[in-house]
């Protein structure tokens, strides 16, 4: 006996179904037990949601000023201040994207009743 397909008339439905099957298979892998972690711990999300808060401003604020003093002073060392500044830009994105990633996980743990 084979197993019964259900088929949707709108192909996009049928994708967003089974991305959801497959995120929340995904959210109780990631909450299973095993028994090795601690049992009192605690996320640390907050902590990771501070400090990518704080850098990203800082990395954008690095980017814009070494931006800045690329196009300001031209005789001095150019390639060092642009390189700086994409550096900053570039670390700005992964905190930001990092920012993103947290926020996800945060609604995942309301959903599965565990507060951050």
């Amino acid at each position: 006996m084979s197993p019964t397909v259900v088929r949707h008339a709108h192909p996009v439905r049928a994708w967003r179904l089974r991305m959801a099957d497959h995120r929340s298979h995904a959210a109780a892998r990631r909450w299973r037990h095993s028994g090795e972690e601690a049992r009192w711990a605690r996320s640390d999300l907050p902590a990771r949601r501070l400090l990518a808060s704080v850098f990203a401003v800082l990395f954008v604020a690095g980017a814009a000023l070494f931006g800045f003093l690329a196009t300001v002073n031209p005789a001095a060392d150019v390639g060092f201040d642009i390189v700086t500044a994409v550096v900053c830009a570039v670390f700005a994105v992964v905190a930001v994207v990092d920012l993103l990633v947290i926020r996800r996980r945060v609604n995942e743990q309301r959903r599965w009743g565990r507060e951050p």
